[in-house]
């Protein structure tokens, strides 16, 4: 930016300890001009500039949440000890309840943001469900929350064409196929709304990008995926979906396509670095291989796996085959929190019951998966503290945080919760957040109007149980016979 006589002026945080995965930690000065950085260093000179003052205070670069949903911020705390198929007809196919009108899902978002800046995370990677009746209008009101908060979110607009038990692996019980549905709409009435919405967003917001979100393989036609993937690569858009989140899934994959789900991506040329895939837990080995070979990401969420009892991603098998993987939280029903402190410490820790001493990420491995793999998902220049990034930035109270030698910074970082240490956020070098207060929204109107919301869902919840009564016999022998069936990595299916 410039001022009145042509000299630029931007953001000098100057001061502060600045931690980066690939530098030195010490005392730095960075200099900000049009939301990036541009100089760090000492005793930085900028004539114009506002100065954030950072002494006394630990300067990390914005934490990312690469895979969430904003529609279910408002059902923490909603089931306890469920499994992913059976989850999702409670969670998302339960009828009342299920179904949040537009200002509801803004409202929704927005505490979602709430929570995430608060906690320091800047960048989001929202894969939003809006009921199709409106989904045009809530799409947009998800968006604007993050436009509203000054969040940077890239939303992909979740669809799909097949109902939820056409994506179950049916022929594995008998007494289905009465379930077994053809789709619901042509791929082009499906993405017309969607690409509608696009069309409004894309280029509207610097801190804003709108995405493709087909649900997952299982839950889409063949026609509406490939159909997906195609219109991302020939309009140059981004695109986010999930990747074998159930062992279930693994069965659909090789009746539907007649070999694995992978080897089916990398067919429709779906594995690009414009894609990025939730979950990722039950890849064999060729998968993982072919993956790896891609420049896609695999975006981790250990907390929702954990809690859903889906399985433990390969993480240390994509590393170790040069795969680019991220963290995410995932939505709230199935998490309880959006907190990405938590997410690091998980994705540490979890492979220490299975995998040998040489396979454990450490602290600087899963603070790379943060900030580097989100920013390969979000597809922008985040998660470094260097020239040319973007400045969302999180200074951290050094009263908190021990400031100590880099690795020591490391591990409080990945096995400390840090939220109480969250002083000031800034995105784009923008501060939205400071003394812990969300500057940009009346917060306080904003947790009312979701308490409210959230008892009329809790009403809902005895209507949302009987249909999930209907069903749990079924999905539970189903649920049996998979885990009856053997899998390994190691042999494949």
């Amino acid at each position: 930016m410039s001022t009145a006589n042509g000299t630029k002026s931007g953001t000098l945080i100057r001061g502060g300890h600045v931690f980066d995965v690939a530098s030195d930690f010490g005392v730095r000065d960075i200099l900000v001009e049009d939301g990036v950085i541009v100089r760090v260093g000492h005793n930085l000179d900028a004539p114009g500039a506002r100065i954030v003052d950072a002494s006394g205070r630990i300067v990390i670069p914005g934490l990312v949440n690469a895979h969430t949903h904003s529609n279910q911020t408002i059902e923490r705390g909603l089931c306890d000890d469920l499994p992913l198929d059976t989850w999702m007809v409670l969670a998302s196919y339960g009828g009342a309840g299920a179904r949040l009108s537009p200002r509801e899902l803004y409202v929704s978002a927005m505490l979602g943001a709430i929570q995430m800046l608060r906690n320091g995370t800047t960048s989001v990677l929202d894969c939003a469900r809006a009921d199709h009746e409106w989904m045009g209008e809530g799409l947009d009101a998800i968006t604007q929350a993050y436009a509203d908060v000054g969040m940077r979110a890239n939303v992909a607009a979740q669809y799909s064409d097949l109902d939820f038990f056409s994506s179950l692996p049916l022929d594995l019980v008998d007494g289905t196929e009465h379930l077994v549905r053809p789709p619901r709409a042509k791929p082009d009435e499906v993405l017309g709304e969607v690409l509608g919405y696009i069309d409004r967003w894309q280029d509207e917001n610097p801190r804003i990008t709108p995405m493709l979100g087909p649900s997952s393989l299982p839950r889409c036609s063949t026609d509406l995926f490939t159909t997906s993937a195609d219109i991302a690569r020939d309009r140059g858009l981004r695109l986010q979906t999930h990747l074998l989140s159930a062992k279930s899934q693994v069965y659909v994959a090789a009746s539907r396509y007649g070999t694995s789900t992978v080897e089916f991506l990398e067919r429709i040329g779906c594995l690009g670095p414009w894609a990025s895939f939730a979950h990722a837990i039950w890849l064999d080995d060729d998968e993982i291989a072919r993956f790896a070979a891609s420049e896609a990401v695999a975006v981790h969420n250990p907390v929702s796996n954990l809690k859903l009892g889906a399985g433990v991603a390969p993480v240390p098998a994509l590393l170790r085959a040069g795969a680019a993987v991220a963290l995410g939280s995932d939505g709230a029903s199935s998490n309880d929190s959006q907190n990405m402190w938590e997410t690091l410490k998980m994705a540490a820790l979890l492979p220490r019951a299975h995998e040998e001493r040489a396979s454990w990420p450490g602290a600087l491995s899963v603070l790379d998966m943060c900030w580097d793999g989100g920013a390969r998902a979000m597809g922008a220049p985040l998660g470094r503290i260097a020239p040319g990034h973007r400045a969302d930035l999180v200074l951290l109270r050094t009263s908190e945080v021990f400031v100590a030698p880099k690795e020591q910074v490391a591990y409080q970082l990945a096995y400390a919760d840090m939220n109480h240490a969250v002083d000031t956020v800034l995105v784009d070098g923008t501060p939205v957040v400071r003394d812990g207060k969300v500057l940009n929204i009346d917060t306080d109107a904003i947790l009312a109007e979701a308490a409210e919301l959230a008892a009329r869902v809790w009403e809902g919840l005895p209507d949302r149980l009987t249909n999930y009564e209907r069903t749990a016999p079924l999905l539970q022998r189903l649920e049996d016979e998979v885990r009856r069936r053997p899998w390994s990595r190691a042999a494949g299916r």
